[in-house]
């Protein structure tokens, strides 16, 4: 999924200045520390500059009476291999953010119509290739779609009839308003964003973006209908699509979801996000297995191609406790069920929780622990068995579940700054019973401008 190329910007280091990368981040993280002893900041209440670029001598405040909300952010993540692996390893990912959000209403009197555009630059390595670690979802979630400066989103939404039907128009991605859920982990199977990908290799999450139309129908007041169609042009994961507003090439397909999301607010801030949703691409996709029942590429007979692939999903959230400071324990469940004859990951399933303000002396810190399931494609691992049935003097390895765990801790230096240490435990990678269990530690980076 990604590649060697550089960007023409942004970037920080190169791959083979190991030793400057871990320098760099050594005085990075002591500068961040030493900013956060200078704060003053004990958790009762924020830096007065939220951003660390300031309020640009007031014009942050001009700016948003006037309808424009610009953000500027960067996210990286550090990842070392403590267990697992061929050799020990450390990778550091990252990614720039640039955003537009401007009020139509505001600025051209153009009622319920609001514009966005946002541009990501993604930079660096990944620990699972770096270290020969096989998995079947990344430990780095930022990490993927090539090393690239990309439109990630240029859209015109407009709300109409008092706000009960929006239509949202442009190059946009579908985890924006499909499976969304909080990302408050480092590996991807606990971060929609990442996740939903494997929904189908025709979902193109950011920081990809395709055309499309998405529409939104409030039923109730908790109960939401949603619709979305996304061009499913290959060419969309091409380094050199990343800024343009439209995608060239000559496969064709279209990428249709529809959900329900069911919103309720219950006694003592207890509210719950409850989603289910269909995907279904017009896409010809390659099957896995070949018409001979055996995996795709294991022997000469041809291998069938399939003109859709359908999937659906579902995703809890619910809040279940408050305490004192505001925070409490929300926790999470989802579930991803992917074309089994298409995708080589036929399910992920994702559980856990984080408590906000685990401390009283730290209301804005979060702790979190997650565990989930990634799972080979049943038609994939039956056709692993039953070509070791017919070949056992040339087997493959079956694959079947890996299960990965993770904790970790937000500290709130300040508001514009973020770190996150994690530590993920990995039981059966890339669904390999016979692969040693891994153990990395992690750091994540957040930095609001």
């Amino acid at each position: 999924m990604n590649t060697n190329q550089q960007p023409k910007f942004c970037r920080i280091w190169k791959g083979s200045s190991e030793r400057y990368l871990n320098v760099a981040w050594l005085k990075s993280i002591a500068a961040i520390m030493l900013l956060s002893s200078q704060s003053g900041y004990a958790g009762d209440s924020f830096d007065v500059h939220s951003h660390l670029s300031g309020d640009w001598l007031g014009a942050r405040d001009k700016l948003a009476e006037q309808g424009v909300d610009i953000r500027l952010g960067y996210f990286s993540q550090t990842a070392h291999n403590l267990k697992g692996g061929e050799s020990t390893e450390t990778a550091y990912a990252d990614q720039f953010f640039v955003g537009g959000y401007f009020n139509l209403e505001k600025l051209l009197n153009w009622s319920g119509a609001e514009f966005k555009v946002e541009l990501t630059n993604r930079n660096g390595e990944l620990i699972n290739e770096k270290a020969n670690l096989p998995v079947l979802l990344q430990s780095q979630q930022i990490y993927g779609r090539g090393n690239v400066t990309r439109l990630t989103q240029f859209s015109l939404t407009q709300h109409l009839f008092e706000d009960q039907l929006s239509i949202k128009v442009g190059r946009i991605y579908p985890s924006a308003d499909f499976f969304a859920m909080s990302c408050a982990f480092q590996h991807l199977t606990f971060c929609s964003g990442g996740s939903s990908n494997y929904l189908s290799s025709s979902w193109y999450g950011d920081p990809l973006s395709a055309l499309g139309v998405q529409l939104t129908y409030k039923v109730t007041d908790n109960l939401l209908f949603k619709l979305g169609s996304y061009d499913a042009n290959p060419a969309t994961m091409s380094l050199n699509q990343g800024l343009k507003l439209t995608t060239s090439g000559e496969v064709n397909g279209t990428t249709l979801v529809g959900e329900l999301e069911y919103k309720r607010e219950y006694k003592n801030g207890l509210d719950g996000d409850y989603r289910f949703g269909v995907v279904r691409s017009s896409l010809d996709k390659t099957k896995l297995v070949n018409n001979a029942g055996y995996p795709a590429g294991t022997t000469s007979d041809m291998v069938a191609t399939e003109d859709t692939d359908n999937a659906f999903y579902f995703n809890i959230e619910q809040q279940l406790t408050r305490n004192t400071s505001g925070g409490g324990l929300r926790i999470f469940a989802s579930m991803i069920h992917a074309d089994q004859s298409v995708s080589a990951v036929g399910e992920v399933l994702a559980f856990g929780g984080y408590i906000d303000a685990p401390l009283v002396s730290r209301p804005h810190d979060r702790i979190g622990f997650a565990v989930g399931r990634n799972s080979v494609s049943n038609e994939l691992n039956d056709a692993q068995r039953f070509y070791n049935a017919n070949f056992s003097d040339d087997e493959v390895i079956v694959r079947d579940h890996e299960y990965p765990i993770e904790l970790n801790y937000n500290y709130v230096v300040t508001p514009a700054i973020q770190l996150m240490p994690s530590i993920q435990y990995i039981i059966d990678p890339n669904g390999d019973n016979d692969a040693e269990n891994a153990l990395i530690a992690g750091l994540q980076l957040s930095l609001n401008f």
